[in-house]
């Protein structure tokens, strides 16, 4: 019997939205009729950097000057670049796309470079133009282009524009095919190596794929082994993922001095509400907040609010923050506030098998908040056996401030008997059989033995010269009473517990 490897086939997708800082600028670009350019005025002439195709019907190009593409057009819409519509636009990109797939690399301004590995083949056409649907709607014009390493992705998203189409894929088995309706521009080479090959009578990239790459290097050197590489698929370079830390972010600078908690949480209040949209269409949850408030004496408070699970709950989340905002003491009025999301990672992970999760985590993180205010921090805690061997000994470690940050135990927890230890020593009177106890009369429980294990041997620094033993230990199981921990020790004998 033979096995098979079914492996998930490699993908890649580019993104492009074309002339992206006019579409930064006027995100209605995709519907208007009124013709508009984006200039250049920073030169002693100001020029055309880009434009619609309502301005490119009344014969504005690029490059042109201002004064004559106003000419042409006297109803031409004249914007400048913007930094900041540039960002919103980037982030926009960013956020949609990654309600796609989680790999995604910033290649350059407007053009997203995305890895499908983790999605089935047969889904990406679908979700390519389902993400086309949404970037629409938002106002962003976009051409995308399929192929099976990012250069021949690359190549299918500027053959799509070059064609006039929103969606091509390069399909491997066609692939030289498909390449011989391209012409050589689509593969963004230097002018000289196209007139070259125009010249030896080679139009389209289909028919120099075609070549040996022997035959390339020889007469086009390096550039043209490049060429060649990337047209046949030999070329896969990792991608640089985007870095999500800030994009689900949001930033007041308040005109006048707040001094009161009122207004900053009305702030808080708007900010959730759009950052929940943002991660929303990302097909993610927060699992922290990050809030930082600068404050007019010029100092700042950060502080990283961890939540107990992924979520987009906005009560929950501007409880969390209000809640903060109450323990915190000012002293000066805020003067901004910045609210930052922490996305989740969109890669499911199995809990553990063994053992229950909390009912509800949140509400068990608050209480802890509320405990710590309480008592004190160094009064709340878990007991934890000391790295010892005496007996009994424990300390009382603090709870993690984040249950995140509690450690993981590996494999199934402990089963068995749990010894609960009584308060003090509960002396016992025995009666010794053979060396082992026969029967036992304390004030808390008396009664025939008839079960014994042990003895064993416990005490501390047993390793020194001249050390004895502490103590003697059994476990004895007394006549319908249930089975205690027996201790001999400075010839007393005691109960030091039972065992549930």
């Amino acid at each position: 019997m033979g096995f098979t490897n079914q492996t998930q086939p490699t993908g890649y997708a580019v993104i492009s939205c074309p002339d992206f800082k006019l579409q930064a600028v006027v995100r209605r670009v995709h519907t208007t009729s009124e013709p508009v350019a984006l200039v250049d005025d920073t030169q002693r002439q100001s020029i055309i950097l880009c434009r619609n195709e309502a301005a490119m019907r009344f014969g504005v190009e690029t490059g042109m000057k201002t004064v004559q593409a106003l000419a042409r057009s006297p109803a031409l819409q004249i914007e400048r670049p913007s930094v900041p519509a540039e960002t919103a636009a980037s982030r926009l990109l960013l956020e949609t796309a990654l309600s796609w797939v989680p790999g995604i690399e910033e290649t350059e301004d407007g053009m997203l470079t995305l890895d499908l590995s983790t999605q089935r083949e047969g889904e990406w056409v679908d979700s390519a133009r389902r993400l086309r649907g949404r970037l629409y709607d938002a106002g962003l014009e976009a051409v995308i282009g399929l192929g099976e390493t990012p250069s021949l992705a690359r190549i299918a998203a500027f053959a799509a524009r070059q064609r006039g189409e929103s969606f091509w894929q390069l399909v491997p088995e066609r692939r030289l095919e498909m390449l011989d309706g391209l012409p050589l521009g689509v593969a963004e080479i230097g002018k000289e190596l196209q007139d070259r090959l125009s010249l030896w009578g080679v139009p389209t990239l289909g028919a120099f794929a075609r070549f040996s790459r022997e035959a390339v290097a020889a007469r086009l050197g390096d550039e043209g082994v490049e060429l060649w590489l990337r047209l046949t698929g030999q070329i896969r370079r990792p991608l640089r993922f985007a870095k999500l830390e800030e994009l689900f972010e949001a930033h007041e600078d308040f005109e006048h001095e707040v001094c009161d908690r009122e207004p900053l949480l009305f702030v808080v209040n708007r900010f959730l509400d759009q950052l929940i949209v943002r991660v929303a269409r990302t097909g993610r949850a927060a699992t922290a907040v990050h809030v930082l408030l600068t404050f007019t004496n010029g100092t700042c408070h950060a502080h990283r609010l961890a939540l107990p699970e992924p979520l987009l709950d906005h009560e929950i989340l501007f409880h969390l923050v209000s809640g903060h905002f109450d323990a915190l003491e000012w002293k000066a009025p805020v003067e901004s506030l910045r609210l930052r999301f922490e996305p989740s990672d969109p890669v499911a992970s199995q809990r553990l098998l063994f053992g229950a999760g909390l009912r509800n985590r949140f509400q068990f993180e608050d209480t802890m908040k509320r405990l710590r205010r309480l008592v004190g921090s160094e009064r709340v805690g878990s007991p934890r056996r000391v790295n010892t061997h005496r007996p009994g000994a424990f300390e009382l470690v603090p709870l993690p401030s984040e249950i995140e940050d509690a450690p993981k135990s590996g494999g199934p927890p402990v089963t068995g008997f749990t010894l609960c230890r009584f308060q003090g020593r509960v002396r016992t009177v025995v009666q010794w059989q053979s060396g082992r106890p026969h029967r036992i009369e304390s004030r808390l429980v008396s009664g025939i033995v008839i079960g014994v294990a042990g003895p064993w041997h416990v005490g501390g620094d047993w390793w020194h010269l001249g050390k004895q033993w502490q103590r003697r230990e059994w476990d004895v199981e007394l006549v319908g009473k249930g089975v205690y921990r027996l201790v001999e020790s400075d010839e007393e004998c005691f109960i030091e517990g039972r065992y549930d």
